[in-house]
């Protein structure tokens, strides 16, 4: 395993970090968690900011920590707010359209 934090000052997540950020710029993708846009342009540390987030959190599945799988385009303030919980489950598709 890299040196640092797994999940999060590993260079294994410094690669997913940006693969996932230039992926939620070049294809406009949403929050994970509120379904919202995310500005990538925005700085670190700005509440809006493009934030990895993990899908599995890593305290509980450590092993996971850098994997790009796990990895999920979150906004800060969400991925705050998430803690180190999991994702919230979506609600899936309907099973028929009304």
């Amino acid at each position: 395993m890299a040196a640092g934090i797994p999940g999060r000052t590993t260079a294994a997540h410094r690669k997913n970090r940006a693969n996932l950020k230039a992926a939620v710029a070049e294809h406009d993708l949403p929050c994970a968690e509120c379904g919202e846009k995310i500005d990538t342009t925005l700085p670190r540390g700005h509440k809006d900011a493009f934030e990895y987030g993990h899908i599995k959190s890593v305290k509980t599945y450590p092993e996971l920590a850098d994997d790009p799988a796990n990895g999920q385009p979150e906004h800060l303030r969400c991925n705050r707010a998430k803690g180190s919980g999991s994702s919230r489950p979506g609600l899936g598709d309907p099973s028929e359209v009304w």
